[in-house]
């Protein structure tokens, strides 16, 4: 075989090697944290965006308290985006040059659930209270948590026993799995079949639940992502999810 003839033959093969057909490329990965109480809302959104995309994504959502995940951010956790239930965080984090923006995303709203369906309306639920074990969010790292402490406080109601979850979803799974008779929780979560029944707390009783994103990086995906969550498409179906 002549020399020239193996050139031809070790230049065709790397180029088999540098060019790689569209179909096998490999999708653009998108990382996201994600507050508890939102999960079920942003795997909504993640598959409308999805489904409307003109490219192969891998999207991947961890979620958790808002706290865990600021502080996650905070060491270099690689995140693109940040779904948070908590200015606060968001703050602290743009302060210290985590991120690069931030939006308004939705506005929680609490209510008191319970698996035993007790009759009354809220203001006879509330009695029941003091003898009762009730579930919270963890109120250092959750707001939905800090929001329930200030309504119970403000009503002058001092539980049996108090029980914290690490999230409002947690909170929730309390009372699901009868460790609580009671739970103050994330509207939002009520929006999956429930066992038990609820009745909604006035927003006026707590601060208002202002809920931002951050863009974290600087990729095309992220704020592809990002802008799509400021839609008329994503909000409308935010505000289905049960928030404002």
């Amino acid at each position: 075989m002549s020399d020239m003839r193996v050139k031809l033959i070790m230049i065709f093969a790397v180029l088999c090697l540098l060019i790689t057909p569209l179909s096998q490329a490999e999708p653009a990965r998108l990382t996201i944290a994600c507050a508890a109480n939102f999960s079920a809302t942003m795997n909504k959104l993640v598959e409308l965006y999805v489904t409307q995309s003109q490219q192969k994504l891998d999207i991947r959502v961890s979620v958790g308290s808002s706290g865990a995940l600021a502080s996650q951010i905070h060491h270099g956790a690689p995140y693109d985006l940040f779904f948070s239930a908590d200015t606060d965080f968001i703050d602290q984090l743009l302060k210290a040059g985590k991120g690069r923006e931030r939006h308004t995303y939705a506005v929680g709203d609490i209510v008191l659930y319970s698996l035993q369906q007790p009759d009354g309306g809220l203001s006879d639920w509330l009695t029941k209270i003091p003898a009762a074990t009730v579930a919270i969010a963890n109120p250092q790292l959750a707001p939905y948590g800090r929001a329930a402490q200030s309504i119970l406080e403000h009503q002058g109601l001092t539980p049996r026993k108090q029980v914290q979850g690490t999230s409002v979803l947690h909170a929730f799974q309390f009372v699901e799995t009868g460790h609580a008779e009671y739970g103050f929780i994330a509207r939002s979560l009520l929006q999956r079949e429930v066992k038990g029944s609820w009745h909604a707390i006035p927003p006026d009783w707590y601060e208002p639940i202002s809920q931002d994103a951050m863009l974290i990086t600087n990729s095309s995906h992220a704020r592809a992502f990002f802008d799509f969550i400021k839609s008329e498409q994503a909000q409308l179906l935010i505000r289905a999810s049960g928030y404002r």
